[in-house]
């Protein structure tokens, strides 16, 4: 079982000026999504996932990520990293468990460790957000908040597929009632693992669940996000498509644009 590194403290500047630090960073590597008009608004999110990156964790992250408006986090990462992310800049966050991170699920039945249905409600640790198979609203983006990884040695925050059939099962009422309110369920699905045959693995520590291919096709979000499978190779596809959801790899760090009615 990985444990999270201590992440030492960097070296702070003093504080910038709000017109500092509300500049273009992060231009260069975003991933846009939707068209601009005059009635539509940008929303830009910094993601980041399993990997300290240093190019988030820096005395320059205000420079770099101070335009952001909201975090999301696809889990494995440490509690002071996310933490340092949030207070500097001063944005709200959003994270899910992966499966290295700590057990934070509530149990209400007696089945638990990734085995049968727990009814896992949602429930903030340490302040960040996180998210357990529910949806939350910041910054004007609803997020749906899927964690963990496929059950592959009875650790913590692992599911077999079928126990995540159930869960998407459970969700799907009041995913189709928002879909039909609003024309999709939710903005952004925030997944550690990703979708069975997308970006996902051959061992099954690494395998993606089919549930959250339909899933999408039912919530129908601008962005599926998610990490777990580790990026080495600049050349490897971050990015997919699959009926107008972008599906994104967010190893590492990852700004994304989402337009949006004003």
């Amino acid at each position: 079982q990985r444990t999270h590194p201590e992440v030492p403290s960097p070296p702070l500047p003093p504080l910038p000026s709000r017109q500092t630090y509300l500049g273009q960073a992060g231009q260069d590597d975003a991933v846009p999504h939707g068209g601009k008009n005059n009635g539509m608004k940008t929303v830009k999110i910094l993601c980041v996932a399993d990997e300290v990156d240093l190019l988030v964790y820096s005395s320059s992250i205000r420079e770099r990520f101070g335009d952001i408006d909201l975090i999301l986090s696809a889990g494995d990462l440490p509690g002071e990293y996310l933490g340092f992310i949030a207070s500097m800049l001063n944005r709200p966050i959003i994270s899910v468990a992966g499966n290295h991170d700590p057990d934070d699920r509530v149990s209400r039945n007696f089945l638990s460790g990734g085995q049968g249905v727990d009814f896992s409600q949602e429930r903030d640790r340490m302040g960040l957000g996180r998210l357990s198979f529910a949806i939350r609203k910041e910054a004007g983006v609803s997020v749906l908040g899927l964690p963990g990884s496929m059950l592959y040695n009875g650790g913590v925050n692992q599911y077999s597929d079928f126990s995540m059939k159930l869960r998407a099962f459970l969700l799907a009422p009041r995913l189709l009632a928002r879909r039909l309110l609003k024309g999709r369920a939710v903005d952004i699905i925030l997944a550690h693992a990703p979708p069975k045959g997308i970006h996902d693995g051959v061992d099954r520590c690494h395998q993606g669940f089919a549930a959250y291919r339909w899933l999408i096709r039912l919530a129908a979000p601008a962005f599926f996000v998610h990490g777990h499978v580790h990026v080495y190779d600049n050349r490897e596809l971050r990015e997919a498509n699959r009926g107008g959801t972008a599906i994104v790899n967010v190893y590492g760090h990852r700004v994304l644009t989402l337009e949006m009615e004003k």
